[in-house]
């Protein structure tokens, strides 16, 4: 093994310290490295100066596994472990010399030669561990917001007071908690699981049920409580809700490029995807997580993502437009305010912004007057909700 390995240097203004403070953030949870060979790592950049790190340079430690071990109150055993075990996975190369002995020489700060644990592979892997320490954080928000929603179904399952639901409840999830569960996969798989259960429950009728809601009543009264076809179709809004006549599908022909795009990425439009895009787009329209929370919370998943994709699709139209909203984040927190007090009509809602999309498209221009005149009442209740949000509504804390 050559004593030159030098590398390409670590990124304009990244010195040794982010870097080691990078990989102490991967190491475990992204590459499953023991404490043993992070806590050699830190010792080996301890170990080295800020211009072994720039491009063209060596930057690599000779001290002998035995100081190590007596620096860290490790065994020499333990340390040679957590070498290899770093070898391994690519993040040092080991080139001793004879019989393991290990040498170098350090010339004006700089070194020359060095036979013993050399660095390179770790700096050329920092481009690597930023984009895990990303997925990192973005699998951890993922496993936040469906440990919540689970919750929210455990909630909901319990004020069902159906003894046989919960029972089946504490099959798929026992004593309702997820705390010990960080497997995304799993998770996903249980708030299925109970949604589905509990839309079932919901929406599909159950002659037996409601004999006993109406036992002591006349059996013509019973007509009215009967569901009708559609009531099979798995949503969190209630069965007679305008919103039934609103599919997947027709929600996306208001939504922007970028909306369709993430749903399609998902597997094409259905009520799981279009709650997924609308989470994911909250980030790029500077929604806060807890108002998308109490979104969910206050009128349902799926009254929360067509309220986005409403408010993502008139955020793009052009400034001076009576419709355009300029704030997303206070927006939503408005819609949410106003579902809490006097009511919101999200389908009226819906059919204003989609007679505006076949009006006028987002790159247009501001709309001619005689177009605006024709929009009639669903229009002006737009305005209401979207145009003046920001006027009438305090910042989302």
């Amino acid at each position: 093994m050559s004593t030159t390995l030098s590398h390409r240097g670590l990124p304009s203004g990244v010195g040794r310290f982010d870097l080691l403070r990078l990989f102490e953030q991967v190491a475990r949870p992204g590459f499953g490295l023991s404490s043993t060979a992070v806590a050699l790592v830190r010792h080996y950049v301890l170990k080295t100066m800020d211009g072994d790190y720039l491009s063209g340079r060596i930057c690599a430690v000779w001290t002998q596994a035995c100081r190590f071990a007596e620096a860290l109150g490790l065994t020499p055993r333990s340390v040679n472990s957590a070498e290899r075990e770093l070898e391994k996975a690519g993040f040092i190369v080991r080139n001793a010399g004879i019989n393991g002995e290990r040498a170098g020489d350090r010339q004006d700060g700089i070194v020359v030669w060095a036979a013993g644990i050399n660095l390179a592979p770790l700096v050329e892997r920092f481009a690597e561990m930023q984009a895990k320490a990303e997925a990192l954080e973005l699998q951890a928000c993922a496993i936040q917001q469906c440990r919540a929603e689970i919750r929210q179904l455990g909630q909901r399952i319990r004020e069902a007071g159906d003894d046989d639901l919960r029972e089946r409840a504490e099959t798929i999830l026992p004593d309702g908690r997820t705390a010990r569960i960080n497997n995304i996969d799993r998770l996903i798989a249980i708030r299925e699981a109970l949604s589905a259960m509990l839309a079932a429950v919901e929406f599909v009728p159950d002659p037996e049920r409601r004999a006993l809601k109406t036992s002591d009543a006349p059996e013509e009264n019973c007509a009215p409580n009967i569901q009708d076809k559609n009531s099979s179709r798995r949503r969190t809004a209630p069965a007679r809700d305008p919103l039934d006549r609103i599919r997947p599908a027709t929600a996306l022909v208001v939504a922007t490029e970028s909306y369709r795009g993430i749903v399609e990425a998902l597997g094409g439009p259905t009520w799981p995807n279009l709650v997924e895009a609308s989470w994911r787009s909250c980030g790029r329209l500077g929604i806060a997580q807890s108002t998308w929370g109490r979104a969910c919370q206050q009128f349902g998943r799926e009254r929360a993502a067509l309220s986005v994709l409403l408010i993502d699709r008139n955020a793009e139209l052009p400034l001076g437009h009576r419709y355009r909203v300029g704030s997303p984040a206070r927006c939503l927190a408005g819609m949410v305010r106003k579902s809490g007090s006097a009511g919101m009509n999200l389908a009226g809602l819906f059919r204003a912004t989609e007679r505006i999309a076949q009006q006028v498209p987002p790159q247009a221009s501001a709309p001619e007057p005689p177009i605006e005149q024709q929009a009639g009442p669903l229009a002006n209740l737009t305005a209401k909700l979207l145009a003046n949000m920001e006027r009438r509504i305090t910042p989302d804390g």
